[in-house]
């Protein structure tokens, strides 16, 4: 890996240490590089086209374990962060809580011991005996080659100069060793705004429009693709300035698409997206469902990211995303088991999400056809202004068994204010009705009533979900939804109507190909790869 330095430049440095200033707006009392900036507003940190964003607790459970090699995760016991559209928090920054500051510390003091214990992390750290010689020669090499990994940038000289004061420093005022002073540095880094954020001010940090350098590009690719740093390739790319054309950019992806790093993509984006991150923490009742256990629903989310991965390393096209055929698994032969032919194919009849749209003891066709339109189609669903809808074990009082849904549905329609959404939305969920909460098929519900999963979409009968879902593919094709979702998740922030344009080319041109194509024509577009104007971008 080829290390340049980089020119200081004073726009640049100005506007990085009023990004970097906003992480904390209070004292920090020694913590998180105070030293790095005063404190500034949010509104200071926003670069153009990409929020200033705040790593996520995945995101820095990755980037600690492929810079140091750790296999700690100490970002599991962060506070958890209330951000929503893709973990755009950059609003969070504003609040930041000293329980997550003290966090930042703490885990930093943590894993820098953890890399000096091991001889093999600790060697990959010190390129050089920083006790051989005389003068900081040996800690200014380690300094700006782990800097250039943590901050994903070269340091400028003014940071080497300060962390190699720090250097100096540990040995004489607190008596350390240089590995230990080396130590000490490192702490310092990971406990950086630069390491923490991801800021992107670049050689034009005026706001003018114009190209991001090549050390933000391979950021952006790096954490859409693994939710980490890049790697030595993308370092090598950056410093080569090798990522600035479609040329360039095209074969990354491959390549780092064929890692296995890019589970991350799976987990993080269509996790996110669709939901499917959150099933390690879904339940439901073993009693009512003895199926059910632990390594169940491991395998329901092996499947569920097997199923994305097709679509987006290998060739299934988009198109199919609502009938390919499901990854085999025999931890789930007992959910397929009573499965008649035809009755299964598709996102929407994976275990997967079948379970995280059901209840623990009973199934939830409104919430099924909620995820469905919200998430599959991007159709904004809220229920009316000041009405209080009662919950549907309520509906109907308590002759009508909650057994069988679609007659408590039925009940829940009576009202006219909530017949205008269950209406639209009661159809596409009792299509599903044959699927129990665990996804198991099933022809009667627990009383015995016989399952009746039929429906009218627009002016289309069906009588299960096998025949609904040739309506809802041909909606799906002349959407944009999975073009703004993974717009969205690139640039960690919400499309605007000045996007809207591009998400249409860029949508018009995938035309439902692979997952694949599109991240490709995502990174390739002008969003991705410029730096926006002021007023370009950034706002409706």
């Amino acid at each position: 890996m080829t290390f340049r330095p980089v020119r200081p430049d004073r726009a640049s440095a100005r506007l990085r240490r009023a990004a970097l200033g906003c992480l904390l707006s209070a004292p920090c009392a020694g913590l998180l590089g105070c030293d790095d900036a005063p404190a500034q507003t949010p509104g200071a940190a926003v670069s153009g086209g990409m929020p200033l964003h705040h790593m996520t607790a995945a995101e820095y459970n990755s980037t600690v374990a492929h810079l140091l090699g750790t296999s700690l995760r100490p970002a599991d016991s962060f506070p958890a962060a209330g951000a929503k559209g893709f973990d755009a928090n950059v609003g969070a920054l504003s609040s930041l809580s000293q329980a997550l500051v003290q966090g930042y510390y703490d885990a930093a003091r943590q894993l820098a011991a953890d890399a000096f214990s091991n001889e093999a992390q600790r060697a990959a750290i010190l390129v050089c005996d920083p006790a051989a010689g005389a003068g900081d020669g040996c800690a200014r090499d380690i300094i700006a080659r782990f800097g250039l990994r943590a901050f994903r940038r070269p340091l400028e000289a003014a940071e080497v100069e300060r962390y190699a004061a720090q250097y100096t420093h540990a040995m004489t005022a607190l008596q350390m060793s240089p590995v230990e002073a080396v130590q000490h540095v490192v702490r310092a880094l990971l406990t950086s705004p630069n390491f923490l954020l991801r800021i992107e001010l670049g050689p034009d940090a005026a706001g003018s429009p114009g190209a991001l350098n090549g050390y933000e590009i391979a950021s952006r690719l790096s954490y859409l693709l693994w939710s980490s740093l890049p790697d030595d390739a993308l370092f090598d790319a950056a410093a080569r300035d090798e990522l600035a054309t479609e040329g360039d950019l095209r074969p990354q992806v491959d390549r780092m698409l064929a890692d296995p790093k890019s589970t991350a993509f799976f987990r993080n984006f269509f996790g996110q997206w669709l939901g499917t991150r959150t099933l390690p923490s879904h339940e439901a009742d073993v009693a009512l469902f003895p199926p059910w256990s632990h390594e169940l629903r491991g395998a329901m989310l092996d499947q569920a990211n097997a199923y994305f991965a097709a679509f987006t390393t290998g060739e299934r096209p988009w198109s199919e995303f609502l009938t390919a055929p499901h990854p085999e698994s025999p931890q789930l032969a007992p959910i397929y088991e009573n499965d008649p032919d035809g009755a299964r194919g598709g996102f929407l009849t994976l275990p997967a999400f079948l379970t995280l749209s059901s209840h623990a003891d009973r199934t939830s066709p409104t919430s099924r056809a909620k995820t469905i339109l919200a998430q599959l189609f991007c159709t904004p669903l809220a229920p009316p202004a000041g009405v209080d809808i009662p919950e549907l074990d309520a509906a109907g009082g308590d002759a009508i068994p909650i057994d069988n849904v679609r007659k408590k549905l039925e009940k829940h329609r009576e009202s006219p204010d909530c017949a205008g959404c269950h209406d639209v939305l009661d159809p596409i969920g009792l299509s599903l009705e044959h699927f129990d909460p665990i996804g198991a098929y099933r022809t009667e519900y627990p009383n015995g009533d016989a399952i009746d999963a039929t429906g009218v979409y627009e002016g289309t009968a069906f009588d299960d979900i096998s025949g609904l879902v040739p309506a809802l593919k041909e909606a799906a094709a002349s959407g944009t939804c999975p073009t703004e979702q993974l717009f969205a998740y690139a640039l960690r922030r919400s499309p605007t109507s000045r996007d809207r344009p591009e998400i249409e080319a860029i949508a018009a041109a995938w035309s439902g190909g692979t997952m694949g194509e599109l991240v490709k024509r995502i990174v390739t577009s002008e969003a991705f790869r410029l730096r926006q104007g002021s007023g370009q971008g950034g706002a409706p």
